[in-house]
Parts: structure tokens; sequence; C-alpha cells
């Protein structure tokens, strides 16, 4: 289920960065605004919330928009709880306007997908709810970028199990390093009943049903970019 939710949500990323800058053509992200939704732009004042006032904002902000060409295009994502996925679109966009000087500009593209209740057959079945743009015509090299990403995960492994006692940490460490419950009872000298009651307290805590999700959290918070 998740391949295929998050083969969607890139999919659809996808589209709307190219009817956009590409196409200029805002139906296909209007049809995808939910209720709530909030946009952020580059600017100081460009920001709007709300299905109505999001889509009057992006129609007189970007009427005139030059023609490009999309180059260079990622997608990353990354599940957030159970109905939300967060997608960032890095590429570059190439202006093709006739009698303008040819520019290239990085772009930074934040999608917030929720999954629609009672979504019906024909309609999609993913809303955006937070939208954040921006631009930078100089690009991080990637050796900078590898530093960056280098201390970054350096600094949330410092404070992947904060919250957490000693014994807990060890437990989780365990059950993701694939132990079974009667094991690390044993490593423990406790019994295994003991050890599901820990457990329940700690999928309670990060509101999980089960190990196999309460270990996927801990993977994305440790992978997260």
């Amino acid at each position: 289920m998740r391949g295929t939710s998050e083969n969607q949500i890139k999919f659809i990323s996808k589209k709307l960065i190219r009817s956009f800058f590409v196409e200029h053509k805002l139906d296909y992200l209007f049809s995808l605004l939910a209720p709530d939704v909030y946009y952020m732009g580059m600017g100081k004042n460009m920001q709007a919330e709300g299905k109505k006032k999001v889509e009057y904002f992006l129609t007189k902000a970007y009427n005139n928009l030059p023609a490009c060409y999309v180059i260079q295009e990622k997608h990353l994502t990354k599940r957030i709880g159970w109905d939300h996925w967060l997608c960032e679109v890095i590429c570059d966009l190439q202006v093709t306007e006739e009698g303008r000087e040819s520019e290239q500009e990085c772009l930074h593209e934040t999608f917030l997908f929720r999954r629609c209740k009672d979504a019906k057959p024909d309609h999609n079945e993913w809303e955006l709810i937070h939208i954040h743009n921006s631009l930078a015509t100089k690009k991080i090299s990637p050796e900078e970028m590898l530093a960056i990403q280098q201390a970054n995960r350096t600094r949330r492994n410092l404070h992947l199990y904060d919250g957490l006692t000693d014994r807990e940490k060890k437990l989780v460490r365990m059950l993701r390093n694939g132990i079974q419950i009667r094991d690390i009872a044993a490593e423990f000298g406790l019994a295994e009943i003991t050890i599901k009651k820990a457990l329940a307290k700690l999928y309670h805590k990060y509101n999980v049903k089960n190990r196999s999700r309460l270990c996927a959290y801990f993977d994305n918070q440790e992978n997260n970019y």
C-alpha cells in the first residue's frame, strides 16, 4: 500500500509541476485544492489561505508567468501519519520565452497531500492542504549538500530516542534489529508479558498499532531528508 500511495503522490506532483510551469494551466492544481489549503510563495506577502483565496491569488500572481521547461527533476516523498504525504520537488526551470535571454533557476516546491475521506471513484483520492515554493538562481554544490545532509543525519540520530528511558531505548533498538519478543525478554530477564506491556505503552506513545509500524516510525525519523 505504501508503494502505491507513494507512486500516486509522485505522479500527481510531476503533473502539477508541468501543468503549472510548462503548460500554464491552473485547472489541475485547482481541482486538488482542499477547502483549508494554505499557500506560501517566495515573496514576503505571497500567502493565502482557503481554496477560493488561493485560486484568486494564484490566478493574479502568475498570470504572466514566462514559458519554461523542466530539467533535472527530483521528487522526494515522505509519509506523514496515516493519511498525509509530503512531497519535495527540486528541479531546474529553463525560461524559453522568445526574445528573452535564457535563464535557469532552481525551483524548490513543497506539497502536503491529505487522503480524501469518502473519495468517489471518479474524484481525486488526494487533496492539497499546503503549498510552498521558492526559487534560487545559485544552487548549493553536491559537496556542500552532502555535508549538510550528513550533519542533519548526525543531529537526528543524537535525538532519535528523546523522551525514552534507557530501558525503552534498548527495547526499541532490539525491535528494530528484528529480535523476537522471547529473546528480548530473556535479555532483560523478564517475562514475555512484561515486555508486551512495555511495548503497548510505546505503541500508545507513538500512536501506532504494532511493532512493524513502531519500527517504521523510527526508520522514517532516521532517514528523514
